[in-house]
């Protein structure tokens, strides 16, 4: 069973790699079917004013709803944040890692 926590639609503000990325999480996308069983996808609409996530800043991506039933995640907002740092990676960033951080001393 998807937990109830990702049974909505939202639009929240967060942070990628310290850019902020707001996404439109639609959970009833296209909508729950007459049969009454559970939507095949959840929608994600990204958008930025960098281009952290895509060339563009505007990124759509679907999952199957399936994947939700035994995801970690404990909120909506981890989730997307989650899904937009694969994004970026995929976009071709690279997030700096501490080992290849400058030191002072």
């Amino acid at each position: 069973m998807i937990p109830e926590i990702f049974k909505e639609n939202l639009n929240v503000n967060v942070r990628v790699f310290g850019f902020e990325v707001n996404v439109d999480y639609c959970y009833h996308w296209p909508s729950i079917s007459s049969d009454g069983k559970e939507p095949l996808a959840v929608h994600f609409e990204f958008r930025s004013d960098s281009k952290i996530i895509s060339s563009t800043g505007y990124k759509s991506h679907f999952l199957f709803s399936s994947s939700l039933k035994y995801c970690e995640y404990t909120s909506i907002e981890e989730l997307c944040t989650a899904i937009g740092e694969h994004l970026a990676r995929e976009n071709g960033y690279e997030p700096p890692e501490p080992e290849q951080q400058l030191s002072l001393f």
